[in-house]
């Protein structure tokens, strides 16, 4: 959703071009804003799932030395997995909040390319 605003705001952008210089300015602030928020949601994003992937891996290997009979090594492995499993989860919080600031962000970039419009 956060991203729909995103783009929203670059369409926006776009659309208020053939304005006067202000407004291109503004359009211009908000295009770039909206690719900013999106560059950014991306790595964090990129970021979350190397860090799901990892705790997925360790909790694969948990089940093998399980299965091996290997129960400290399993115990370990499992530790780990719950331990990344954790930041994961945290940064996909910090993912969430990243979208959301972009968000704010390319919103108010739209409305001050808007207002430079209206002053045409």
């Amino acid at each position: 959703m956060q991203f729909k605003h995103i783009f929203a705001a670059a369409a926006l952008a776009a659309t208020l071009s053939a304005c006067s210089n202000d407004a291109q300015q503004a359009a211009q602030a908000a295009a770039d804003k909206a690719k900013a928020a999106a560059e950014a949601t991306k790595q964090a994003a990129a970021q979350t799932a190397q860090q799901a992937q990892a705790a997925a891996a360790q909790a694969q290997q948990a089940v093998q030395q399980a299965k091996a009979g290997d129960v400290s090594g399993a115990t370990a492995s499992a530790a780990q997995a719950t331990a990344t499993g954790q930041q994961a989860a945290a940064s996909a919080q910090q993912t969430s909040a990243t979208a959301q600031q972009g968000a704010a962000d390319v919103k108010e970039a739209a409305k001050e390319a808007v207002d430079a419009a209206k002053k045409n």
